[in-house]
């Protein structure tokens, strides 16, 4: 879709706007609103992004927030004043979205903006504050010991088992810096080695490793509206990630969970969040209970499998945001998705280790309703995806291409 197209089409139907599309986060946005006939623009820091083919948007480049916030700000307000109604934005990332919502009031000239404002996000922001807000109504949490000097150091040395994860409380810049969101840390000599490279990072955590394979990490992914009331909300659990552990999720499937429902949504509400979200627990296997792990206040990387059993958060959104608010329906369960072009790779590699059967690994398709990149409707952006990884097993060509089309930890 051409830009005037996009601005044509936005006459007739509020725009939405999808701020980050290099991957399954935001293509899958693009999709779940374009094929009910949003007119969509993406935006993305990176020309080659695949999002910027799909056939449902017109695509832009912004100004990276990282790195020119006031630039990108001023782009979003030029922006506005080329719309002939406001936008709905949608972005997908912790460094779009804490600009927006701290300048909320600025860009509200010209945008809505469907989740909370700074006051709120800030405490969804910082770690520790999600952590003390379930410690507050009761909601589980793994064992963790807060580090802001050595003194803290050596008392999580004392506390926690190793091995164990060390992460920040604020995550953006430690993921900036070292590409990862956490570190596994397997003794009290390489926890020390590591906090000597990160003590600049503000606030850290060293944390038990909750008991349990990757089928254990459970998702809560909701649409609360202004007054925190659930308008949608979906259940299920991740299968496979990439790479095992701690990685990001490469195969999930909708399950309900009435358990995970009821504490991700009193952690919300708690918050007084407004906005998509998932809240991400994992089932300890030594009592069963559910232990939290994150709350991401955005999208993640497979809600999409929400919109294919039925629950639309980015539509339950949108229409919120236009006034034409709707409660989503109960979900179908048993529908799976995936990245297949990561799940086949890696699932090939695991069969050859033994760490994964032929048989389960065939049969963990069958269900299988969505793909978090390729689809026969959008071709493009997958067909993309599909070419940087042939020319980059090339001879001589792996080094000239950039990372795996930017995929982020923080999409999950």
């Amino acid at each position: 879709m051409k830009f005037d197209d996009f601005l044509k089409a936005a006459t007739r139907t509020p725009p939405a706007i999808v701020l980050h599309v290099a991957y399954a986060c935001g293509i899958g946005i693009i999709r779940d609103l374009g094929r009910h006939g949003v007119p969509m623009l993406g935006l993305d820091v990176d020309p080659r992004a695949i999002g910027l083919s799909s056939r449902y948007a017109a695509g832009a480049v912004c100004p990276d927030p990282l790195q020119d916030e006031t630039g990108f700000l001023a782009f979003l307000e030029d922006l506005g004043r080329q719309l002939p109604r406001k936008a709905v934005l949608f972005p997908t990332h912790d460094e779009f979205i804490w600009p927006i919502s701290r300048d909320a009031e600025r860009l509200g000239q010209w945008f809505i903006i469907p989740f909370s404002r700074w006051e709120t996000m800030q405490r969804l922001h910082d770690k520790r504050a999600q952590l003390e807000a379930a410690q507050r109504i009761g909601v589980g949490t793994p064992k963790t010991v807060f580090i802001d000097t050595p003194t803290d150091l050596e008392r999580g040395i004392t506390e926690i088992a190793f091995p164990a994860i060390f992460k920040p409380v604020e995550s953006l810049a430690f993921k900036v810096r070292f590409q990862k969101h956490v570190l596994e840390i397997q003794s009290a000599e390489e926890l020390t080695d590591a906090y000597a490279k990160v003590d600049d990072c503000g606030t850290l955590m060293l944390q038990e490793i909750v008991p349990g394979g990757d089928e254990e990490l459970w998702t809560l992914g909701s649409y609360l509206d202004a007054a925190s009331r659930p308008l949608a909300v979906f259940t299920g659990h991740k299968l496979r990630q990439h790479p095992r552990r701690f990685g990001y999720c490469r195969f999930a499937v909708s399950s309900w969970d009435a358990d995970v429902a009821d504490v991700g949504l009193r952690l919300l509400q708690e918050l007084r969040y407004h906005g998509v979200s998932q809240v991400e627990f994992k089932r300890d296997t030594r009592d069963g209970s559910f232990r939290l792990m994150e709350i991401n206040a955005r999208h993640w990387m497979w809600h999409s499998l929400a919109a294919a059993c039925g629950v639309n958060l980015s539509l339950a959104a949108y229409r919120d945001a236009i006034g034409q608010p709707f409660i989503a329906p109960r979900q179908k369960d048993g529908r799976k998705w995936s990245v297949a072009i990561k799940d086949f790779s890696d699932s090939v590699r695991e069969v050859r280790h033994h760490e994964l059967g032929v048989v389960p690994w065939l049969g963990s398709y069958r269900g299988l309703r969505v793909d978090g990149v390729l689809s026969l409707s959008d071709p493009l952006p997958g067909l993309k995806s599909v070419g940087r990884i042939v020319r980059r097993r090339l001879p001589g060509r792996a080094a000239a291409q950039p990372p795996n089309d930017a995929v982020a930890e923080d999409e999950k």
